[in-house]
């Protein structure tokens, strides 16, 4: 069995949200709390680290009691930086052959669709998800790219990382990847399938 880490990135202001896009209600709790949950049962408690930046006082206190967290100091230079930090924060924690890098605000996502990639991933090639014609997050990647992505800064985040290893990564089509919350009337699209 592999022994996999998860990161949920939550650090942005949600400047088009109108702030505090985490806290937003998705079936009855907050977004962060929904994707925590949907991540758990693959990961487990002690493997998954959140990265928080704006807001991270207001946004702590509604984490559950347990979960570990990380807070990017640096949050305002990009989603770079939270990936970089969720990797140190992992790194601390444990021995991982890879790491599950996901999105607070992709809400269409289920417990179901985690454990494809995890049942995908071989501990050496990234598993990335397909949708919109291109791969991105969420994305498994493997312990020999752990110090390419701990290198990471400013807005880029791991594309730079998808692109370099386009030809040899595998993919796994994920439609609801390409939902995600950026506006409050996202929030009402929510039950809306997919196109």
């Amino acid at each position: 069995m592999m022994k996999l880490a998860g990161i949920i990135l939550a650090a942005g202001e949600s400047a088009r949200f109108g702030g505090r896009k985490q806290l937003a209600l998705i079936d009855g709790k907050p977004m962060i709390c929904h994707a925590i949950d949907q991540l758990l049962p693959v990961l487990g408690d002690n493997h998954l680290h959140v990265v928080l930046g704006a807001f991270a006082g207001e946004i702590a206190p509604h984490l559950p009691v347990a979960q570990p967290y990380v807070v990017n100091e640096d949050w305002q230079t990009g989603m770079g930086s939270s990936i970089a930090a969720g990797i140190h924060a992992i790194c601390r924690s444990g021995d991982y052959d890879g790491v599950l890098i996901a999105l607070a605000d992709q809400a269409k996502l289920q417990t179901l669709h985690y454990q494809k990639l995890c049942a995908a991933f071989d501990g050496q090639h990234i598993i990335a998800s397909h949708y919109g014609n291109k791969n991105g997050v969420p994305a498994i990647f493997p312990k020999s790219l752990f110090n390419d992505l701990a290198a990471l800064a400013g807005q880029e985040g791991a594309k730079s990382i998808l692109q370099k290893h386009a030809a040899s990564l595998l993919s796994v089509p994920m439609d609801d990847a390409s939902f995600d919350i950026d506006y409050r009337s996202d929030l009402d699209r929510l039950d809306q399938p997919s196109t």
